[in-house]
C-alpha cells in the first residue's frame, strides 16, 4: 500500500526487518528494504538503483536532477539496525502510540530515511528548485561500515556527479554535529601452554599472562591517552570484553579481550596498533616466553574536516534560515560520515530523533519531530549551495 504520509511510510520501514547481517548471519540482511525503497521512489518519480556491496546486500541510490548545472546535495542514512532481542514490544510491529512510533529503526535510522525520501517527493511537486539531490541509503552502518566504504571507494568515483557536501541523517535531535570521534576496535591475544589442571607446572596459564597484558594496557596506554577535540571530548579506551580457558580442568592455552578505543579528530586511527603494540613490546622484554599480539577488527574514521567549508557555512545558515539553532557541535560516537570525510567531502551529521533513544528496548521516534526532520531537510534542498 502506498504510503499516505511520512509517518505512514516510517511505520511501513520498521515493519521490515533489516538487522544487521554481522548480528544475524543473514548477508543480505537489507535487501528487502533495499528493494522497497527502490520501487517506492520510482513511484515518486525518482531514478533509483541499487549497487553492489561484497559481501552485504546493496546500496541504495536514489537519484533528482532538477538542473543541469546545479550543484548535488546528498543525504545519507543507513537501512540497517542493531539486534531486536530484548525489546519491550513488538520489535517490527511498527505501531504509534502517544505520539510515537515504536520499533527496531523507528530512530536509527528510518526516522531519517522517511524524513528525506518525504521531503524530495515534496520538493518535486513544490517546485523552487535550486539543487540536484541524491539519497544514499547504505547497509551495515551499525557493524563494519561496509556500504560507506564501498560507496566511497568504488561506487562514487563511476557516476557523472559528485556531491558538494553530504548531509547525513542520523538523530541528532535536528542539532547540526561537523565533528566526530572515529573508531578503532582491537584484540589482545595471549598464547599460553595448555596443560592439565591436575599439574598447572607443566602448562602456561594464558589468562594469568593476560591479567600482567591488562595491567600494563590500563596504565602505560589508556592512562596514557592525551589527545582531545573542543567539540568531541577527550580520547577514550576501554577492555570490554574477555574470553579464555576451553574447560574447568585445564590450563587456559589462549586468552583474548577484545578493546574499544575512540580516536579524536586529528588523530590518526592507523596509529592505534602501533602504540598498543609498543606498550606491549615492553612485557616482551622482560619475559621473552610471553605470547603476546595485538591485532586490529575494526577501523573507522573520525569526522575530520574543515569547519570553514563552504558546504558547512551554507548548511549552518540553511539550518539557522529553518528557525532551528545552528550552533555546530561534537559527539562521542561515529557514523558514515567518517568514510566520507576520508576522501574529502564535507559532512554534516543532522536528523530527527534523539540519540538517547537508539538501540534502546523501548526505540522510538516522535512523530511531530519527524515531520520537523522532512521540513528541515526540505529546506536544506532548497538552500543555495
Amino acid at each position: 500500500m502506498q504510503p499516505k504520509s511520512v509517518k505512514e511510510l516510517l511505520i511501513a520501514l520498521v515493519r521490515i526487518p533489516s538487522v544487521n547481517r554481522f548480528i544475524t548471519g543473514e548477508i543480505k540482511a537489507e535487501q528487502k528494504i533495499g528493494e522497497y525503497l527502490k520501487k517506492l521512489s520510482k513511484s515518486f518519480g525518482l531514478k533509483a538503483q541499487l549497487l553492489d556491496v561484497p559481501g552485504c546486500a546493496a546500496n541504495l541510490l536514489i537519484t533528482k536532477e532538477f538542473k543541469k548545472d546545479a550543484p548535488w546535495i546528498m543525504f545519507c542514512a543507513h537501512m540497517d539496525t542493531v539486534s531486536a532481542e530484548g525489546m519491550d514490544f513488538d520489535p517490527f510491529y511498527g505501531e504509534e502510540k502517544d505520539g510515537r512510533v515504536l520499533g527496531r529503526g523507528s530512530n536509527d535510522d528510518k526516522g531519517s530515511i522517511a524524513a528525506s525520501l518525504w521531503a524530495l517527493k515534496e520538493l518535486i511537486s513544490e517546485g523552487n528548485w535550486v539543487n540536484n539531490i541524491a539519497l544514499l541509503f547504505t547497509v551495515d552502518e551499525e557493524q563494519k561500515r561496509s556500504g560507506a566504504t564501498a560507496f566511497c571507494r568504488e561506487q562514487l568515483p563511476k557516476l557523472t556527479f559528485k556531491p558538494a557536501g553530504v548531509i547525513i541523517a542520523e538523530p541528532t535531535s535536528l542539532k547540526p554535529i561537523v565533528a566526530h570521534a572515529g573508531i578503532g576496535h582491537f584484540r589482545v591475544i595471549v598464547k599460553g601452554i595448555a596443560a592439565h589442571a591436575s599439574d598447572p607446572s607443566k602448562g602456561r596459564s594464558a589468562i594469568k599472562d593476560m591479567v600482567k597484558v591488562m595491567d600494563v594496557i590500563e596504565k602505560d596506554y589508556i592512562a596514557g591517552l592525551t589527545a582531545a577535540h573542543p567539540l568531541c571530548g577527550k580520547a577514550q579506551c576501554s577492555i570490554n570484553m574477555i574470553n579464555g580457558g576451553r574447560q574447568i580442568n585445564g590450563i587456559p592455552d589462549e586468552c583474548i579481550i577484545r578493546v574499544d578505543r575512540r580516536v579524536m579528530p586529528g588523530e590518526d586511527v592507523d596509529s592505534v596498533i602501533p602504540e598498543v603494540e609498543k606498550v606491549i613490546s615492553g612485557l616482551r622484554k622482560q619475559d621473552p616466553a610471553l605470547q603476546v599480539t595485538a591485532e586490529s577488527d575494526f577501523k573507522d574514521n573520525p569526522l575530520s574536516q574543515d569547519l570553514s567549508s563552504p558546504f558547512i557555512t551554507k548548511t549552518l545558515e540553511g539550518i539557522k534560515k529553518a528557525g532551528l539553532d545552528s550552533t555546530p557541535i561534537g559527539a562521542a560516537f561515529a557514523t558514515d560520515a567518517g568514510a566520507f570525510s576520508a576522501i574529502g567531502l564535507p559532512c554534516v551529521v543532522l536528523g530527527p530523533g534523539e540519540d538517547k533513544n537508539s538501540h534502546t528496548a523501548d526505540e522510538s521516534i516522535s512523530v511531530k519531530e519527524l515531520i520537523e526532520g522532512v521540513r528541515i531537510f526540505k529546506e536544506l534542498m532548497k538552500s543555495g549551495y
